[in-house]
């Protein structure tokens, strides 16, 4: 398989490259560099694989925006002064309580994600808004969460991390956008509710250690703390045994989510056409993991400046990143899986 997205959506990482531009999240060669080797065409592409145009395009606008907020965070240390973060997200917070447009003076922040907004949220239902809205404070509340803690040297037990990891990631606010651009959107029953949040917790899960893995040489020479150096340290061991322990727990992590979604396709309780909605969305979700994890395993967003873009993973790294073609799964109305 190809890193070169196919279908009626296909979209050119210079079209991304050019969104952002004028968004002014690249300023400078060296900003636009560093996008276009992210290749978020390529994630959009797979997680719409037969997406129209516009809705890969809104898919990329929104993990460009999720990319650029985590590199102020991480890689220029957004935060280090207290009140610093703070400030930052507020204007984001105001953006989603007031529902309302931004003005040339807003933050710059702001103004992207007022405009992703307006162009998500249209057409979407008021259970929607609210769950995006909810989703997405909680994200920058767990970032300021994680902000302090770096600043106060705190270091986290492993389960308080990973809890953290699960919010700092950004998967579920992107999740809630898959809905719109994939046109399959989460079934609320109480039948399902509970297998539904930990479908969508364990693809948070996979993707933030994932994401851990393929960042753990990044954040070491950042000084900061991933699921590899708290593995390594808890357990007494080197960086490459930590590695493949991650590697496991990533792999243990999505044998319960192929689980989870198996119960969730054959459900018996639910009408027919709620079922068939329900499929749907498990397969978008799936489809997403394929895609997040494919991604991961090739893009150059977590090269060091000084290194080419498209550094090669280790292989504990690419083991836990590995997809499987997607196949088709019985009885799930001709829909196609993203994971084996």
């Amino acid at each position: 398989m190809t890193d070169t997205p196919s279908g009626a959506g296909a979209l050119a990482s210079e079209a991304v490259l050019r969104w952002a531009r004028q968004m002014g999240l690249a300023a400078g060669i060296s900003e636009e560099r560093r996008l276009a080797a992210m290749r978020l065409d390529v994630l959009a592409g797979r997680a719409l694989p037969r997406g129209g145009t516009a809705d890969v395009e809104l898919t990329a606008h929104w993990a460009a925006f999720v990319c650029w907020v985590d590199d102020q965070i991480d890689r220029r240390g957004l935060g280090s002064v207290p009140g610093e973060l703070e400030r930052f997200t507020t204007s984001l917070r105001r953006v989603l309580t007031c529902d309302a447009a931004t003005s040339a003076a807003d933050a710059p922040q702001a103004v992207v994600l007022a405009w992703l907004w307006e162009r998500t949220a249209a057409g979407m239902s008021d259970r929607w808004r609210k769950r995006f809205t909810a989703d997405y404070r909680d994200f920058l509340d767990a970032c300021e969460e994680e902000v302090a803690a770096r600043r106060s040297g705190t270091r986290l037990p492993l389960a308080d991390y990973v809890e953290l990891r699960r919010r700092t990631i950004t998967l579920l606010p992107m999740l809630n956008v898959l809905e719109r651009t994939g046109h399959a959107h989460l079934v609320e029953d109480p039948l399902v509710d509970a297998q539904l949040r930990d479908l969508r917790w364990a693809l948070a899960d996979v993707a933030g250690w994932a994401n851990d893995l393929a960042s753990q040489v990044q954040d070491a020479a950042a000084g900061q703390d991933n699921l590899v150096s708290l593995i390594a340290r808890r357990d007494d061991c080197p960086t490459d045994q930590a590695r493949a322990r991650v590697a496991a727990m990533i792999e243990q992590r999505r044998a319960e989510f192929r689980a989870t979604a198996l119960a969730l396709r054959t459900t018996p309780t639910l009408p027919q056409p709620q079922l068939r909605e329900l499929r749907r969305y498990v397969d978008l979700v799936e489809t997403f993991m394929a895609a997040t994890l494919h991604w991961l395993a090739s893009t150059g967003r977590f090269a060091l400046d000084d290194e080419p873009a498209h550094r090669s993973q280790e292989p504990a790294a690419a083991d836990a990143l590995r997809t499987d073609p997607p196949r088709r799964q019985p009885g799930t109305d001709g829909e196609w899986s993203g994971l084996g």
